[in-house]
């Protein structure tokens, strides 16, 4: 549905932390591109299949609202299909500033409103949903093609 090298080695850079990475889809081109990868997901099963794609990657079974990441140690945090369904998006929030560096950036690919499957349209966030929800630290810095069925933002940290 979504290829991640068409758009992946245009926007990653430095150390990147994938939080809710599932079964490691993502991770195994992140560590293509990045520095450095934290793959990070609560469930314990899916973080070993991803353990099998993307052997380079620190891999941390841990919630996305508290992580061992250092603080200010992460370039990007990678949030694909995953941040519509955490839920206490505000503590994610919180620890996304956290281990970001203050110039980090939040990149998300998700699912569109639109889209015939997928998720259930009433957990699905838009584009403006998204913006919105990070407004006020961060800003709109590009829009990325995914395909079909996606959208792509990378969110750049507001110089405080």
């Amino acid at each position: 549905m979504e290829d991640p090298e068409k758009f992946l080695p245009s926007i990653i850079h430095g150390v990147v932390a994938e939080l809710g990475c599932g079964p490691g889809y993502y991770c195994q081109f992140l560590v293509k591109y990045a520095v450095k990868v934290y793959c990070v997901d609560r469930n314990k099963e899916l973080l070993e299949i991803a353990k099998e794609l993307a052997k380079n990657a620190i891999f941390l079974n841990e919630d996305a609202c508290k992580t061992s990441i250092p603080s200010s140690s992460v370039d990007q945090v990678l949030f694909a299909n995953s941040f519509h369904d955490m839920r206490d998006k505000k503590k994610v929030y919180e620890e996304v500033k956290r281990i970001l560096k203050p110039e980090g950036e939040v990149i998300i690919v998700d699912w569109k409103k639109d889209a015939n499957f997928g998720p259930p349209k009433s957990v699905r966030m838009s584009k403006e949903d998204y913006i919105n929800f990070f407004s006020q630290d961060f800003e709109l810095e590009k829009e990325f093609e995914v395909g079909p069925y996606h959208f792509g933002l990378v969110l750049k940290r507001k110089e405080k």
